[in-house]
């Protein structure tokens, strides 16, 4: 099934993000430009592709949406970051079962947005995908400032990942009359992290690069919900 491959994509991007902190250019990427481009799309895909689709019934899961992961990321305390940054607050099993859970709302989000609409669990897709970058690399940093070793990032890194395609299966058997209500929960989250836990790290330094990247990421996949609604 289409959504459960677009999970997987999700997924990859997960591993390929948790492996950037390893690599040689790592110390010269500004991780602001990703998380930048990130809010963006998590902000795009919220307000013109999926807030449009509901009804107003729906709008109260939007708020539920949103403070769920306001709870989960405060249980939990992993946030995106950049390299010298990421603090240690607390990791085990309560921070994966947290992490599973962010994993398997996206994978969630990617199917019910595609049974609306192809077009729409597409954009959904894209927007997890450059979620997933910067989410990979910023579990990498937080369990290597831990003083964690190799197999515990990949136990973390695979759990991130290997949840959000599970959440696409779910999201296939869902019944259609719940569809209004997952997609107005996934489009709180997604104002969460996008607004809340994505923008803020951008903030700390004023770079026109930075709020180009954040526009970018708007009207990238604002152009690409256009496009492919033709």
């Amino acid at each position: 099934m289409i959504a459960i491959f677009y999970a997987f994509l999700t997924a990859f991007a997960t591993l390929i993000g948790g492996l950037i902190p390893n690599l040689a250019f790592f110390k010269k990427l500004d991780s602001r430009y990703l998380i930048g481009f990130a809010a963006g799309a998590m902000l795009s895909i919220s307000f013109f592709d999926i807030l449009p689709e509901l009804d107003s019934g729906a709008m109260t899961w939007v708020a539920v949406g949103f403070f769920t992961i306001f709870l989960v990321e405060k249980f939990i305390i992993i946030h995106t970051c950049h390299e010298s940054e990421c603090t240690y607050h607390f990791l085990g099993w309560p921070a994966m079962i947290g992490v599973a859970t962010e994993s398997i709302v996206d994978g969630v989000a990617i199917a019910i947005g595609y049974s609306v609409a192809p077009a729409l669990g597409l954009s959904v897709a894209i927007a997890v995908i450059v979620h997933e970058l910067p989410r990979g690399f910023t579990t990498t940093m937080v369990m290597k400032n831990a003083g964690k070793g190799a197999t515990a990032i990949w136990v973390a890194l695979l759990i991130d990942a290997g949840f959000t395609p599970l959440g696409a299966l779910i999201g296939t058997l869902l019944p259609e009359a719940y569809f209004m209500a997952t997609l107005a929960f996934t489009a709180g989250t997604f104002l969460y992290v996008g607004a809340v836990d994505l923008l803020p790290e951008i903030h700390k330094r004023f770079n026109w690069k930075v709020i180009f990247s954040v526009m970018f990421g708007v009207l990238v996949i604002y152009g690409i919900s256009k496009f492919i609604n033709l």
